[in-house]
């Protein structure tokens, strides 16, 4: 490989991150590559921040003060950084609901970072991919693969707030100055038509999770003044195009941008993996054993036909043999393992709580 520690995958929505991720963690593991991908909806994501609450550590000294009956859980579902600390507020939803005081809970959601000023976040957010990058470099076990991190949150964050592409530009060459020490290696995927890629995005997940996203963001500054609907959710996407190619021209590393309109996929992995210096392995023959599995605890369902899987959100997945006990699963940063009369979860879990690592489903039929 070129030497990198970190892969990073970056695009619109809907221009092959997620599955391209997947392809090269795969490809590597089966050289014997030892891999860690960070899906953008990872839990606990390391660079990222989803549903969860910040704090300086003179603020939350003075939390703990305003409520000390929950310090005990604090403890347990916080991460201390070096000016920083930030708690996670899915784990007190998963595991700490019945006796996290519910006042203490209240107060936690004014520190949500998502909503911090743009200023504020940044302090955070930089302080969180120092962190990361020193764990890195002590795990030399591993190969990161970090999806819609770098570019498209970032974009998010600062588009939604009337941010200049200038401000962005700066705060994304900081990171790229923190993470320097791990020779990252940037894939960025794009259409060279804006259009085109909102017009696959409308037809692959419907029009329906266009209103949704404009629904959930459309009290952001970027839509003041801008028409109600999904045109002005479109206009946002065109911004985001053009931010991120911006951010791609200035990104001072290995980088190689893939211009996908043509679909010629096979093409696009053999030069992403000739960037990568990674020659193609062949597939692993392996089938899953078919059934139905269930977790006592939460009444979760996965039932399993072949390769495939339905997973108890109702979506079906493709499953990739790892080895004849193992299987990736299609989209997602989480492995099947099968053992005797069940399945426990592996890989990394993401803000679904079903795909938690660790969680045992028995075979009921």
């Amino acid at each position: 490989m070129l030497g990198s520690r970190l892969i990073l995958l970056e695009g619109m929505p809907s221009t092959g991150k997620t599955t391209n991720a997947r392809f090269i963690q795969i490809q590597l593991e089966r050289q014997g590559i030892g891999t860690e991908w960070v899906h953008e909806i990872a839990m606990p994501h390391p660079v990222l921040f989803f549903e969860e609450a910040g704090f300086t550590y003179d603020e939350y000294r003075n939390f703990i003060k305003e409520h000390p009956a929950v310090s005990g859980i604090l403890d347990k579902v916080s991460a201390a950084r070096e000016n920083t600390v930030s708690v996670d507020l899915n784990l007190i939803q998963w595991y700490h609901k019945d006796t996290f005081d519910q006042t203490a809970y209240q107060a936690l959601l004014q520190y949500d970072i998502w909503k911090f000023p743009i200023e504020k976040y940044q302090l955070f957010a930089l302080d969180k991919w120092k962190y990361f990058a020193g764990q890195v470099l002590k795990d030399e076990s591993k190969v990161y693969i970090v999806d819609s991190a770098l570019f498209q949150y970032q974009i998010f964050r600062f588009l939604f707030e009337n941010r200049s592409c200038g401000e962005l530009q700066d705060f994304v060459s900081r990171i790229g100055d923190i993470i320097r020490p791990l020779h990252p290696s940037l894939l960025y995927l794009y259409r060279r038509n804006a259009e085109a890629t909102i017009a696959y995005l409308e037809k692959d997940r419907g029009i329906s999770y266009l209103e949704y996203l404009y629904q959930r963001d459309k009290k952001r500054p970027y839509y003041r003044d801008r028409p109600d609907g999904v045109e002005s959710l479109k206009q946002f996407l065109r911004d985001y195009h053009r931010m991120a190619g911006l951010l791609y021209d200035s990104f001072a590393g290995n980088k190689l941008s893939l211009e996908i309109s043509k679909g010629n996929w096979t093409d696009l992995e053999d030069e992403m993996l000739s960037f990568l210096g990674v020659r193609r392995a062949s597939d692993i023959e392996a089938c899953a054993p078919k059934g139905i599995y269930k977790n006592r605890e939460l009444g979760y369902t996965i039932q399993v036909e072949g390769l495939f899987i339905t997973d108890p959100e109702g979506v079906r997945r493709r499953l990739t043999p790892k080895n004849q006990n193992e299987f990736y699963v299609d989209w997602l940063p989480v492995v099947l393992r099968f053992e005797e009369g069940g399945i426990v979860l592996a890989g990394t879990q993401i803000c679904d709580r079903w795909s938690a690592t660790g969680m045992r489903y028995d075979r009921v039929e």
